[in-house]
């Protein structure tokens, strides 16, 4: 009984130390001309204006001379008010975007799952589900609890950011 338990505690643990290099984020940098920017309308960006102010939301167009966006995010309210705004040319040095995958989602719901039928099965062999004892419903939410921190991991090692540093 007590080497079930200490398998469990060593899946849990193998899991929990994996987290740190799931949640890894990549990030990508890539050269573009003013003309290129078109590649980040309809998507969310977030820019850095010359005072320091960070802006976030959806690029709606590309101008001449400016970059339209819908601000939703700022760090700055007072200058940079969310709604309308076009970042002027002259302003902008790199735009970020993000573009999430699909692929460490579906790897950490799996895994997850995987360890959570673990933990159900080592919850019903140690004490058995009908006995009404704290281990079976500990056991119960860490079966559930699993397959949703993997799904989250997963998500938080999706995220891939792509900079795109705008020529002059």
């Amino acid at each position: 009984m007590a080497d079930k338990r200490g398998i469990a505690i060593g899946l849990l643990l193998l899991l929990g130390c994996g987290a740190p290099r799931a949640a890894a984020e990549s990030r990508e940098q890539r050269q573009i001309t003013w003309e290129g920017l078109a590649v980040v309308v309809g998507h969310t960006v977030r820019i850095v204006m010359p005072d320091g102010a960070r802006l976030e939301g959806k690029a709606t167009g590309v101008e001449v001379d400016a970059l339209a966006m819908e601000i939703r995010k700022t760090t700055n309210k007072t200058a940079y008010p969310k709604g309308k705004f076009l970042a002027p040319r002259a302003t902008l040095k790199t735009v970020e975007m993000d573009r999430p995958t699909g692929h460490w989602r579906l790897v950490g719901l799996a895994a997850g799952g995987a360890v959570g039928a673990v933990v159900a099965v080592l919850g019903y062999e140690l004490r058995g589900f009908n006995s009404g004892g704290r281990w079976e419903a500990g056991g119960f939410a860490a079966a559930v609890a699993m397959p949703v921190g993997g799904y989250l991991l997963g998500r938080r090692a999706d995220r891939r950011t792509i900079t795109y540093v705008i020529a002059p």
